[in-house]
């Protein structure tokens, strides 16, 4: 298959170069896809390289399961699984492999690296594929499904997908003689919040850092408070009134002494000292296997308004794949995101269920009868909205946003002249991003 083209990678940002992704130039070869009459028969076995962020735990081991089924049940194809650290491990790596010819056929992507990838020329389009494996693309849901439609094509299809929710200590609650109605507004949660420090529990709230997706879980903050990052054509936002109010709010919230950053909210949410954490819905299976308390989940709180994001990551095939390889490719893609599969996925791991009729099934409505804080997040989804351009498509928005929020919460700066900065980095960024755009989509 011949190269058809060469374009730029968006250059690395401070945050992108954290992560090791400081290359220029991808070569990106043609995603047309020209279906073979069938995957070879004869006893060989078609190798899918499988590049997966998901290798320990009890993500991990749900992952293993996927791939151990689907090879039982389709022999004749060989999943080759690589695990890496971390979603921005496995993009670094994947920026360096296309470069040298090492790139995986099949690469989980998250929420601010896939469009990085797609400007890049590196991603096949799915749609021939999954045409031609006669997959139900409806029964995706659709407000996952469609973040990954670009111009025509659909460059991934949702997998470990999720959004922010409120996790707290249930018994710090009862032993303060409060309840979930305190998360219905961030004002009032903060005014309960002196209640909720005492004991193990040395703070009412911890906030995570820029590796921790803090950006990605305020970002629903912001929207409560009438702000936001961006719009979608890319107009920088979060230096305006509504943003900063928001900034001022958290601000305060560490400075009572009630709340407080950390590297690592999850653990120090499990461990007792925090009474209160925004994480992933993909948290609740590891929070419920670590936690030595009763917890529950809540809705993000509001404000003037609701706020919520989606977030996690997609299954992509990358472009260069053999075409013998991306038919066996997209049976993989859809074995773990069928209905039997996304059910499985989501409740062990907490992460969303991608398809209407997981949702709808027997098994998944018996589950979150039983589960009630797995109900949260599902009743919670048709809030959401997708997430602001400046985050998700200008590389390194995530961590230029995340630093902006550091210096707020953990250096006491004032929002105004953080995100004054965050503004002018984030504008500056933003004109590769618009350059690309053009040149691929007109």
């Amino acid at each position: 298959m011949a190269y058809v083209s060469r374009r730029s990678l968006v250059k690395a940002t401070a945050g992108a170069a954290a992560v090791g992704a400081a290359v220029t130039t991808l070569g990106a070869k043609s995603s047309v896809f020209a279906a073979p009459a069938l995957i070879q028969s004869t006893g060989s076995q078609v190798e899918v390289k499988y590049w997966t962020s998901f290798g320990s735990g009890v993500n991990g081991d749900a992952q293993t399961k996927l791939i151990e089924d689907f090879q039982a049940a389709n022999p004749d194809i060989k999943i080759t699984p690589s695990i890496h650290a971390s979603y921005e491990d496995l993009a670094a790596a994947l920026v360096a492999a296309l470069q040298t010819g090492d790139e995986p056929h099949v690469a989980i992507l998250s929420d601010v690296w896939w469009f990085r990838f797609y400007l890049a020329e590196a991603l096949a389009d799915l749609t021939p594929l999954l045409s031609a494996e006669g997959i139900d693309t409806a029964d995706y849901v659709q407000s996952l499904y469609t973040e990954y439609s670009r111009n025509g094509g659909q460059y991934a299809v949702p997998f470990a997908r999720s959004t922010p929710l409120l996790y707290f200590n249930q018994d710090a609650l009862d032993a303060a003689g409060l309840d979930s109605t305190i998360f219905a507004k961030w004002s009032t949660f903060r005014e309960a919040a002196p209640s909720l420090v005492g004991g193990t529990n040395e703070y009412a709230f911890g906030f995570g850092n820029a590796a921790s997706y803090g950006a990605w879980v305020l970002q629903g903050a912001v929207w409560a408070f009438g702000g936001r990052y961006s719009d979608e054509d890319f107009n920088i936002l979060i230096n305006q009134p509504e943003a900063v109010a928001a900034g001022e709010f958290f601000r305060e919230f560490v400075q009572s002494g009630n709340a407080t950053t950390t590297e690592d909210p999850q653990t120090d949410f499990v461990t007792g000292l925090t009474s209160g954490i925004l994480a992933s819905t993909g948290s609740l299976g590891s929070i419920k296997s670590a936690a030595t308390f009763n917890f529950g989940t809540a809705f993000l709180p509001e404000e003037v308004q609701f706020g919520c994001c989606t977030g996690g990551s997609g299954l992509s095939i990358i472009a260069t794949a053999p075409d013998e390889v991306k038919a066996a490719a997209i049976k993989f893609l859809d074995f773990q995101t069928n209905t039997e599969n996304a059910t499985y996925w989501s409740q062990t791991t907490g992460y969303m269920p991608v398809r209407t009729s997981s949702v709808e099934s027997d098994a998944e409505v018996a589950f979150l009868a039983e589960n009630p804080n797995a109900q949260v997040a599902i009743d919670q989804l048709p809030k959401t909205q997708p997430q602001d351009s400046a985050r998700v498509f200008i590389p390194g928005g995530d961590q230029i946003l995340g630093r902006g929020w550091e210096q707020i919460l953990v250096t006491n700066t004032p929002a105004q002249e953080a995100f004054d900065a965050v503004a002018d980095e984030l504008e500056g960024e933003k004109e590769a991003v618009l350059e690309q755009i053009a040149a691929i989509e007109g």
